[in-house]
């Protein structure tokens, strides 16, 4: 637990934060005037020797209803498993370590406690004299201590019941004083309702202090009995965690095996010590071996490394230059064909230009005796039909000379385009005659 954490249960636990608290919420309702009962204003508020009576009384109460609530805290911890349940034949002293390491793994606010106190304490007890002789006389004293400590807990509440009468008889003095200084011989009746007064604070002063002293004693009396009850289960709880658990071999016939066995404990002791560094040594003497076998498989994996490295390297070179021959081997051959395929495609091209040509030639031509079939298929027709109207007209030889002018001059045009059809001028006699 921090410090801070210190500082803060303090305050948490401090029972004049509570108590002066208490006090002004009591004091709130009747000085805002919503409690205004007769009594509760004249034995509470009416001389500021009751306003402080009642401050260290709500101080008591808080005193007592935090430790109340401690004990309670405490009681519930009886029923938590706290050590280990203690072996046939009982434990070596060398596990008080293991103990103490156990309550220290409780939480924080247990460490207080009465029963892990008084566990922790004795436990300290068997570790620091690595024995457990004398066991049961410290578990008495811590016993002792813990009821010590109890008494020395009510020390505010024992002051505050010590305190508040005082308070009252301090009121009192003051009321009885009040009222015998307002006592005038000469003016007895008028003086009076003076003297009453101060009597009136002097005795309710009194009868306050009084009445809660009375109840905070009452108060406590039930607290310590209820703490007196938690000591009691924490005795019989202390016992049965801690008498019998360790092993005494000492005995009142032989005082001396206790020590002797201490001797054989404190050589075993030693011979572990031993042990431990012999392992150390040889932990040591391994990491060493396995360190320099590392670095030697280091460097001979270094040097296989290097060598198959060349090896590669050397392959790699060669098997590559024969990849670049054969690849240029391959790649002249490759050439040499292309060329060859090349040659022969542009001797298809040049062909096939010729043929082209040639083929246009003839085109031409087909579109020349074609024009021509079709001037002279116009002239038979025109020649058929003057024959026709020259008939009619009865001048048939004079055409037909005409036409035979026409016909050679045509030929002669023509020249070799091709075949002609021939005209038969000749005509049929008897349609000459006819026409």
């Amino acid at each position: 637990m921090n410090q801070a954490n210190r500082i803060a249960r303090a305050i948490v636990w401090s029972p004049v934060v509570w108590g002066s608290l208490a006090t002004a919420i009591f004091y709130a309702p009747i000085h805002f005037g919503y409690w205004s009962n007769p009594f509760v204003v004249r034995y509470f508020a009416s001389h500021w020797a009751e306003y402080v009576t009642t401050t260290m009384f709500f101080i008591g109460a808080a005193a007592l209803l935090l430790k109340t609530l401690d004990l309670a805290r405490q009681f519930r911890i009886l029923s938590a498993p706290l050590l280990d349940a203690i072996p046939q034949g009982g434990q070596n002293v060398s596990h008080c370590e293991t103990l103490l390491a156990r309550l220290s793994h409780q939480p924080d606010e247990w460490q207080e406690s009465y029963l892990v106190r008084r566990l922790r304490e004795a436990l300290e007890f068997v570790y620091r004299k690595n024995s457990a002789a004398g066991l049961d006389d410290e578990i008495r004293y811590l016993a002792d201590l813990d009821a010590s400590r109890m008494q020395s807990s009510y020390a505010l509440v024992w002051f505050v019941i010590w305190a508040v009468p005082i308070m009252g008889f301090l009121g009192t003095i003051i009321g009885i004083t009040g009222a015998v200084s307002n006592l005038s011989p000469k003016e007895l009746e008028d003086s009076l309702s003076g003297v009453t007064s101060g009597l009136g604070v002097a005795f309710d002063t009194t009868a306050l202090s009084l009445s809660l002293s009375i109840v905070l004693m009452f108060a406590k009396y039930f607290v310590e009995r209820f703490e007196s009850r938690l000591l009691s289960k924490v005795d019989d709880r202390t016992s049965a965690e801690l008498v019998g658990r360790f092993e005494d071999i000492a005995t009142s016939n032989d005082p001396q095996v206790a020590t002797v066995r201490r001797i054989a404990e404190t050589v075993l002791g030693s011979l572990d010590q031993l042990v431990v560094r012999q392992t150390e040594l040889w932990q040591q003497s391994l990491r060493a071996a396995q360190e320099q076998w590392a670095e030697q498989t280091a460097a001979t994996e270094h040097t296989i490394e290097e060598a198959l490295t060349a090896a590669l390297s050397s392959s790699l070179r060669e098997h590559a230059a024969a990849l670049a021959e054969a690849e240029q081997t391959q790649l002249t051959a490759n050439r040499k064909q292309w060329e060859g395929v090349q040659q022969a495609l542009l001797q298809n091209a040049e062909s096939v230009t010729l043929q082209q040509r040639e083929l246009a030639k003839q085109g031409e031509l087909l579109l020349q005796v074609v024009g021509a079939t079709e001037q002279v298929a116009r002239l038979e027709t025109e020649l058929n039909r003057n024959l026709t109207a020259l008939a009619g007209a009865k001048h048939f030889e004079e055409t037909v000379i005409s036409l035979s002018a026409a016909i050679g001059l045509l030929s002669a045009r023509l020249g070799q385009s091709g075949d002609v059809p021939r005209v038969d001028l000749q005509g049929n006699p008897r349609k000459g005659q006819a026409a």
